[in-house]
């Protein structure tokens, strides 16, 4: 039963690996989209711009590779450049109909596109849901293992007040890059796993098949001792018979002396063969025993993958605390267990204060150490029973056992004060950080939704009420 467990285990495990590669494969096909949309949008400023920008529109149909990019990154920044440029002769900008920038970026080469002279001023500013998109992405993307970096890296360059086409295709491509490595990592993980599945397999299968072969060498020992009594019988009663019947001792001699000696002879035989089946079964224990210990040290590095990987998909990269997809989780069991047993819980949903100013003005790693410490600080204060997980961006989730919501209410302000006398620092410039929290209790037909949706209201409260400060669901 065992081995079955962690089969299943595994088999789960990678089931979720494949579930994130397919989801991170859609990510980067629809930031390529993206991309490609913006830089059909920007063609049209300039001739040099127009040729780097169907490079890219190239590119952006083929699968990423780093060298290749950074090539067209460089004459992209190059032609934008030239924009700049006092000499720069008169601009243009191309009329395309929505419909047909929609096809061009889902067909092959990019056609020349219709063109009037225009003074590059007309141009419109890209859309703020194209960066408000592009960020929600990254900060997905932020709470990854080994992809937090490089994506408030990107978080950053996308800080500027009035972002051009360019900037924004420019960090659309690297976005898709982030994704596409990140999918690649994953489907190294799933090969992996499907590896240690197979030498587990594998080395079971040896050992069944020795069992199954010892099994069948016991049966045969036992036929053979069998056989082998019968034929002592035989002798030994054919000796008695001789005995009985010598008519004179010199033939009686003869017939105990000939007996005597094959009795002697298929002693002889059964001992030489018993040996031999022992030596047999001593070199497959000896084998067995090597494979079972590769086998051990395999489930070793198995349980260290699985735990690895359950680690990945249920913590936040940042803080380290649990994720949302381990908040969802035991939040379902805690309402289960709720219905059994009736005892008080409750939740709360912390949110800091002001968090988009602290990353305007001391910028995103500022941001990321306030999570950090937040975290630390919440943590501290959780008993074994209780939960705390970050549900998204600066918003975070307790889960409180057998503690009615006006016992919560008070915890969470008393959490909520420590957090104000932290003292925080960044680059030896004081940070001032509050947070406002909701607090709500477990109700009849509660679902995961309506539960959190109640603090959330709660937690709304308290921003409009004033911000640093714990409300409760009435």
């Amino acid at each position: 039963m065992e081995p079955d467990r962690w089969q299943r285990q595994y088999r789960e495990t990678v089931d979720e690996l494949e579930k994130r590669e397919r989801h991170w494969r859609d990510t980067e096909e629809l930031l390529r989209r993206i991309a490609s949309r913006l830089c059909i949008a920007a063609r049209g400023q300039h001739e040099t711009l127009d040729a780097s920008l169907t490079q890219v529109l190239g590119a952006l149909r083929r699968p990423a590779e780093p060298g290749p990019l950074e090539t067209l990154l460089g004459q992209l920044t190059q032609a934008v450049t030239v924009l700049d440029q006092k000499d720069a002769p008169p601009a243009t900008t191309a009329v395309v109909p929505a419909r047909s920038a929609v096809a061009a970026t889902q067909s092959a080469p990019v056609p020349a596109l219709p063109a009037v002279t225009t003074p590059a001023a007309v141009m419109p500013p890209p859309s703020p849901a194209l960066t408000q998109m592009l960020q929600r992405l990254l900060d997905r993307l932020s709470a990854l293992p080994g992809a937090g970096d490089r994506a408030r890296e990107l978080l950053g360059k996308l800080g500027d007040p009035q972002p051009t086409h360019e900037s924004l295709a420019s960090v659309a491509i690297q976005v898709a890059d982030l994704a596409d490595a990140q999918a690649q990592t994953l489907h190294r993980e799933k090969a992996e796993a499907d590896r240690l599945l197979r030498m587990f397999n594998e080395r079971l299968e040896d050992i069944v098949e020795h069992l199954r072969g010892d099994t069948e060498e016991r049966a045969s020992a036992l036929a053979e001792g069998h056989a082998f009594g019968q034929q002592l019988l035989s002798e030994t009663e054919a000796l008695y018979a001789n005995t009985r019947d010598a008519a004179d001792l010199a033939s009686l001699q003869s017939q105990v002396y000939r007996r005597l000696t094959a009795i002697d002879q298929r002693v002889r035989d059964y001992r030489v063969r018993e040996e031999a089946r022992v030596q047999t079964h001593r070199e497959r224990n000896e084998a067995l025993r090597s494979r079972i210990e590769e086998l051990e040290n395999q489930t070793q590095t198995l349980m260290h993958s699985v735990r690895k990987l359950e680690r990945k998909a249920s913590r936040d990269g940042l803080t380290g605390v649990p994720n949302r997809a381990a908040y969802d989780e035991r939040v379902a069991a805690e309402l289960l267990a709720w219905k059994r047993d009736q005892r008080p819980r409750s939740i709360a949903a912390f949110d800091v204060d002001h968090f988009k100013h602290i990353n305007d003005q001391y910028g995103h790693t500022a941001g990321d150490k306030v999570l950090q410490v937040l975290a630390k600080q919440l943590g501290r204060r959780l008993r074994d029973n209780d939960f705390l997980a970050r549900y998204g961006g600066e918003e975070f989730v307790m889960l409180l056992d057998d503690v009615t919501p006006s016992r919560a209410l008070a915890v969470t302000d008393k959490l909520r004060q420590t957090v104000e006398k932290l003292g925080f620092h960044f680059r030896q410039m004081p940070v001032s950080i509050t947070v406002s929290c909701g607090v709500t209790g477990f109700r009849d037909n509660d679902t995961p939704q309506s539960l959190f949706e109640r603090a959330d209201q709660a937690l709304y409260q308290a921003k409009n009420s004033g911000r640093n400060r714990c409300c409760i669901s009435p």
